[in-house]
């Protein structure tokens, strides 16, 4: 087996010292201190008045404990975490959280509580009783069973298809990645979770791709094509009719699309009719599985 470098070891170690850092600063020292023994977490969610519980990249979910019994949460567990989340001013995200989320560095925490509406139209939340902290990971090498098809003419529209929690956002970054190598790249995040972007800046490596950050993709979609000159443009989750026509109006001008949507497999996703126009818009499908979590176990020429 090869033995990693005295400078490789150096890096892994700063890594995971400014990696628990952040997590603290986020859910505080006990918290930190009940998942700390797991480097590889994927998800920790807190319920009020339930055991604290974290999920592994293995997708192992297991319950937090602290001195030898389960970690259960508490009102001022949520209410700490909200505050340290949003800068000490829940008010100001009050925006986000009606997306129901909030960024955090490089994590997304999801919220839930009672919602505030009007007209069909949710204005606000309040009282959160419920948090689950999303941590992304950098898997280098997870498109390499891919991106010699998805590169080889050209670059092919590729649609990656799975569950939620596969990995779909993964293998985006991944091949967002290696096309910005000779292309012209756009990312666009609108939740924050591909380049996990803080204060402008991406926490994760996705080469010398372009961000646009926090814009709902049906905007961002035609701002990039008027203003940024994109080869590829890589967007998160297609979930809406109307996104779905938008990335289809993209290819039309040319312009080749790495994209997600949740599902178990390439034909399910296809026979909806939310869905059913993305098989004449991409040239390529992928779908993961959630067990072992990331795994291809489809790839389809559209």
């Amino acid at each position: 087996m090869r033995k990693m470098s005295y400078f490789a070891v150096v890096q892994v170690r700063l890594f995971l010292v400014i990696y628990f850092c952040m997590l603290e600063n986020l859910v505080g020292a006990n918290i930190a201190r009940a998942v700390g023994d797991e480097n590889n977490l994927t998800e920790i969610r807190m319920r009020i008045s339930r055991p604290l519980t974290y999920c592994t990249v293995k997708g192992e979910r297991k319950v937090a404990k602290a001195y030898g019994s389960p970690y259960v949460v508490s009102q001022k567990d949520i209410d700490d975490v909200l505050m340290r989340a949003t800068n000490m001013s829940v008010y100001s995200a009050s925006d986000e959280m009606k997306k129901g989320y909030i960024p955090f560095g490089s994590y997304r925490i999801g919220i839930g509580g009672e919602g505030v509406s009007d007209d069909g139209k949710l204005l606000a939340m309040k009282n959160v009783s419920y948090l689950v902290v999303r941590i992304p990971h950098q898997i280098k090498h997870v498109a390499d069973e891919i991106v010699g098809e998805v590169m080889s003419e050209g670059v092919l529209s590729t649609l990656v298809i799975s569950p939620t929690g596969a990995g779909k956002t993964t293998m985006l970054r991944e091949l967002a990645r290696l096309a910005s190598k000779d292309k012209n790249v756009v990312i666009i995040d609108e939740r924050y979770e591909l380049c996990a972007v803080s204060h402008g800046a991406a926490n994760l490596d996705v080469g010398d791709c372009e961000i646009v950050s926090g814009v709902p993709k049906v905007v961002a979609y035609e701002n990039c094509i008027r203003a940024m000159n994109p080869d590829v443009i890589v967007t998160d989750e297609l979930f809406s009719s109307n996104e779905v026509a938008a990335i289809c109006d993209v290819v039309r001008c040319g312009v080749r699309v790495f994209a997600s949507v949740h599902g178990e497999s390439v034909e399910k996703v296809l026979s909806d009719s939310r869905f059913s126009p993305l098989a004449e818009a991409f040239d390529f499908a992928v779908s993961l599985s959630k067990s072992p979590i990331g795994k291809i176990v489809e790839k389809v020429r559209l």
